[in-house]
């Protein structure tokens, strides 16, 4: 009788710890309803990368291209999903940008990007599409930042990649 009484104690107190446990964490999976993140797997030039200002008010200029304004950027992504993102922006005295960080497909569905200067389990989100060898992400409102006016303050700033295999 005292096995019997220890499982009914023993039941109630692990459905306890099960329920009691969150899945906060965003489940990082390679699979996605279109494509696996390792297809991705290698170098991608930009053939377009937009900035478009995402803050209250107006702002001169509030949008900036940086292929078209003769800088340009290359990304190399790892089967993993581990990325690194150079861009190289035609303005004077600028250094690159370069941005790491790791891509996956959070539940199997949404794309997302945990950078490695976020807080960490805080992935960002973008729309993405991957035909042939043509890579695109289009980031919502406060996906990037920007100085689009010049003054030494980054915006907040919407942001539009697209890519072709290297």
């Amino acid at each position: 009788m005292k096995t019997l009484s220890k499982i009914f104690l023993f039941a109630p107190l692990f459905a306890f710890l099960l329920l009691s446990c969150s899945e906060d964490d965003p489940v990082m999976q390679d699979d996605g309803p279109a494509y696996s993140i390792s297809e991705l797997q290698g170098t991608w030039n930009a053939t377009s990368i937009r900035f478009t200002y995402c803050g209250q008010g107006q702002i001169e200029p509030s949008s900036y291209e940086v292929i078209a304004e003769g800088g340009d950027a290359t990304m190399v992504v790892q089967a993993n999903g581990r990325f690194t993102l150079t861009i190289n922006v035609n303005i004077e005295g600028a250094e690159p940008a370069i941005i790491t960080g790791t891509m996956f497909f959070e539940d199997g569905e949404f794309f997302a990007i945990q950078f490695d200067d976020d807080e960490p389990n805080d992935p960002t989100y973008f729309g993405d599409t991957l035909s042939g060898n043509t890579f695109s992400l289009n980031g919502g409102p406060d996906t990037a930042e920007w100085d689009f006016d010049g003054d030494g303050n980054d915006e907040c700033a919407a942001v539009d990649l697209s890519f072709v295999r290297a």
